[in-house]
């Protein structure tokens, strides 16, 4: 009893109401991180199966964060297609168009309002610019990340499947944890190019 009262003069009602805010402020913080964390091994898992059954080189880039973006990228191989705004058989190229609409753009955009913000008079006119630029990078990200996911689920695919990959693909966009499910299933089959032929494109072209 002596502890109860001690705790309860040191404490106020409030002081308990903002440290239960505080401790649920982090729990949801935590709860976040660890899903990333699942998330992220989901995928890897497969994607390094993926990579290794394809005879890639570096299959350990799958576990490595934003290293994974461009096994995704380069493992497919077809021309790479930005809903027809650009297209390349570079396909890193298509990984660091991802990278800048998706990751350096908005930071890049975000560090230049901060510093043009304190202009007086027009910094009403920036932040409205600055808003309406970030809104497109957001969704020229999500179709980035969209033709990643589908190209490399459309590997793995028969040609008349086509469709699901686009399906589940978009899909993955508002429920993340389809994606690396799909990889699961997917990574246990041989990819259009063969079991090991990354690295021989002239097979594939004879296959087509």
């Amino acid at each position: 009893m002596s502890f109860l009262n001690s705790f309860n003069n040191a404490y106020s009602y409030d002081d308990l109401i903002l440290w239960a805010f505080v401790a649920l402020y982090g729990m949801f913080w935590l709860i976040v991180f660890l899903a990333l964390i699942i998330h992220h091994f989901l995928l890897a898992v497969p994607l390094y199966i993926m990579a290794d059954k394809a005879g890639y080189a570096y299959p350990f880039l799958a576990f490595i964060p934003f290293a994974n973006y461009y096994l995704m990228h380069i493992l497919p191989m077809k021309e790479y297609n930005y809903i027809g705004m650009y297209k390349t058989y570079e396909r890193k190229n298509g990984f660091l168009l991802y990278m800048i609409v998706r990751w350096i753009g908005p930071l890049a955009i975000g560090i230049v309002g901060t510093i043009l913000s304190v202009i007086p008079f027009i910094a009403i006119l920036i932040a409205m610019v600055i808003q309406l630029i970030n809104l497109t990078l957001i969704v020229a990200g999500f179709i980035g990340k969209a033709i990643m996911m589908i190209d490399l689920l459309d590997l793995y695919m028969k040609k008349d499947e086509k469709g699901l990959a686009i399906f589940l693909g978009i899909i993955s966009l508002f429920v993340p944890i389809v994606f690396p499910i799909t990889c699961i299933v997917l990574c246990k089959k041989e990819p259009e190019f063969g079991y090991g032929n990354y690295y021989y494109p002239v097979n594939l072209q004879t296959i087509e």
